[in-house]
């Protein structure tokens, strides 16, 4: 369940497309959504470090201090590194059980 809540994630800051970028921090629709998943699994350690990721980078952006494109290569990095950490580390745990 946890790792498809992640997967959904993927398209929280901003998003490569044939005609440029897609800019999705200031979308309200895509603040409220990490609300809602930050009130949802307040435990949960990896959607509190993507939120504040999040936030960082659209406050530096806001701030003039990193261009979107560049926040945006860097939450993709974070981003995939950090979920592929989680679905590696969930599937050795599954492999555990099954022993």
């Amino acid at each position: 369940m946890k790792a498809l809540l992640i997967l959904m994630l993927a398209v929280s800051f901003g998003l490569r497309a044939e005609e440029g970028w897609v800019n999705y921090y200031k979308d309200p629709q895509k603040a409220a959504e990490w609300e809602k998943h930050l009130a949802d699994t307040p435990e949960d350690p990896l959607i509190a470090k993507l939120y504040a990721l999040r936030i960082g980078l659209c406050k530096m952006v806001d701030e003039g201090k990193v261009e979107l494109e560049e926040a945006i290569r860097i939450w993709d990095i974070e981003h995939a590194r950090r979920v592929n950490e989680r679905l590696l580390s969930e599937m050795k745990r599954g492999r555990k059980r099954m022993l």
